[in-house]
């Protein structure tokens, strides 16, 4: 009987196509107070080096823990030189200080997705978050919408230091959340992140336009989900 249900967040809770215009902004409102630099130059300063950071993801060089600082810090520092500012020493901490105040003010709900998480929490199912952000990121996105008290954990890739590129994140998730596969669905809009799960014992929905081809089952959206289960 299925118990616990875990969620991507990019694609799935997550409309990830209206967050760069609104990070974009809120980086300039909460970097130039403190950095100084031109408040316009803070929103090109971010587009140019989350691109940066992105590509360096695809080739990490380490554990999830041992590489989110520092690529935050890269970021940071990659900013402050396109917009013409010091880098502060101090520069881990206030990377982490902007982007858990900038997440926590990007409002990018997919749709139906509040009303969906409460009623799947009201009928009594645990909810957690599969994703491959880091944790801090993804409650401040959850807690935006006002959703993220529904969750018993935001799994990212730092909680449990692996990266969700095979079955073994899903494994190292039930393990530290003491689920067991077997009471566990999991949600994602990508086959092959489902293909790892399946492997771990888990349930899986595919999160697509309905009549899609899929080895996995098939929703529209969240509001399906309670009426599979």
């Amino acid at each position: 009987m299925t118990k616990c249900i875990f969620l991507d967040a990019a694609g799935v809770l997550l409309d990830t196509s209206v967050m760069p215009a609104q990070w974009q902004r809120l980086i300039a409102e909460f970097l130039a107070p403190r950095l100084g630099g031109e408040p316009s130059a803070w929103g090109p300063a971010n587009a140019y080096a989350i691109d940066r950071m992105w590509a360096r993801y695809r080739d990490p060089g380490g554990t999830p823990r041992e590489t989110h600082g520092r690529l935050r810090r890269l970021w940071l520092r990659e900013m402050c030189e396109k917009v013409g500012v010091p880098t502060p020493r101090d520069a881990g901490a206030v990377a982490e200080e902007t982007r858990a105040w900038v997440a926590a003010r990007v409002s990018a709900p997919m749709p139906g997705v509040a009303g969906a998480t409460r009623s799947l929490r009201a009928r009594g199912f645990r909810l957690f978050t599969s994703t491959a952000q880091e944790s801090l990121e993804i409650s401040g996105y959850l807690k935006a919408i006002g959703i993220c008290e529904l969750f018993d954990e935001t799994y990212g890739t730092d909680i449990i230091d692996r990266w969700k590129t095979n079955a073994a994140f899903y494994r190292k998730i039930l393990e530290h959340a003491r689920v067991r596969a077997e009471d566990a669905v999991t949600v994602d809009d990508q086959e092959r992140c489902l293909d790892w799960a399946k492997r771990a014992g888990f349930r899986t929905f595919l999160l697509a336009p309905s009549g899609a081809a899929s080895s996995h089952e098939v929703i529209g959206s969240l509001s399906e989900l309670a009426e599979r289960l």
